[in-house]
């Protein structure tokens, strides 16, 4: 089958037609042919305004379920869900039941998954059952096809086991990924704190409980020299320690969700429960920095 794209909005930094607007010709599952006014046959002629294009997503953090919470998601509806949306990768977080703790349940899912369309990593748990008490068998659970590591939505609270982490991995050149926020602090909170959860009487959650984390992660990888990915960044602070750590030359990468983009916490004032997310939805400010940090690529 044939499918003509006409006037798409090409985004691909890797493509010489990055940022240009072309008509696209599809043929057999291939784009064969990137012109202005292409005149070729074609089965389907697609032309609605607005219309862009560009390279297969990757989430590297998708909570997929599988196994023992499939009455969530299975790893088949989760790559279904991931392919209507236009992503060809995921990570799978390894918070599942058992635990992806070893190369068993690692394998499981890459056996599970080949034959889908999506290409889908398992991430492998940092500690054993997630529990932040001992350290996983991350170098076989690497040989059987771990994408990198992290204990996902609970993240890594002890920095002495942390350490011992990043140092683990790098003898093979693996990557943890952390959710920066230190449980500790704002445990009972369930927005930002600041003046908009003063005025709606809510228990906040403070910017520090994921700046102080973040920042003696970042001093841990400079120990270390080792690689750590933070992810769910949602402060101002958060993003200039990020900024100046790689400006340093250490290895730290990091991503943000799409609605911590778009919204704040200001748009709380309605109550509205769809917006209750973690980590908070931080203030105006935060939500422009992070914008920021979009466009110079932090």
């Amino acid at each position: 089958m044939n499918i003509l794209l006409k006037q798409v909005l090409i985004t691909d930094p890797n493509s010489p037609f990055n940022g240009k607007i072309f008509d696209m010709l599809i043929e057999s599952n291939k784009i064969s042919k990137i012109g202005g006014k292409l005149t070729d046959k074609a089965d389907i002629i697609i032309d609605e305004p607005g219309m862009a294009v560009s390279p297969g997503w990757v989430d590297v953090f998708a909570h997929f379920c599988d196994p023992g919470y499939e009455f969530k998601e299975t790893l088949q509806s989760g790559a279904e869900a991931a392919a209507a949306g236009g992503y060809t990768r995921i990570f799978t977080l390894p918070n599942t039941k058992p635990v992806t703790d070893n190369k068993s349940l690692v394998e499981y899912a890459a056996k599970q998954t080949a034959h889908y369309p999506v290409h889908i990593h398992p991430i492998g748990a940092i500690t054993q059952k997630t529990e932040g008490k001992e350290l996983a068998e991350m170098y076989d659970m690497r040989n059987s096809g771990a994408i990198a590591f992290s204990d996902g939505l609970k993240p890594v609270q002890s920095p002495g086991l942390f350490i011992k982490a990043l140092q683990y991995v790098k003898a093979f050149n693996g990557v943890l990924i952390q959710v920066p926020i230190d449980q500790s602090i704002g445990a009972s909170g369930v927005m930002n704190e600041g003046v908009v959860s003063t005025r709606l009487g809510l228990p906040g959650i403070p910017s520090i409980a994921e700046e102080s984390i973040l920042k003696r992660d970042i001093d841990l990888v400079r120990y270390t020299h080792s690689q750590l990915h933070f992810t769910g960044v949602s402060t101002l602070q958060s993003l200039n320690l990020i900024r100046e750590a790689k400006k340093e030359g250490l290895q730290i990468t990091c991503s943000v969700t799409p609605y911590h983009l778009f919204f704040c916490d200001e748009d709380l004032l309605t109550y509205d429960t769809y917006l209750k997310v973690n980590p908070p939805l931080r203030s105006k400010a935060d939500m422009l920095a992070l914008r920021d940090g979009i466009i110079d690529g932090t």
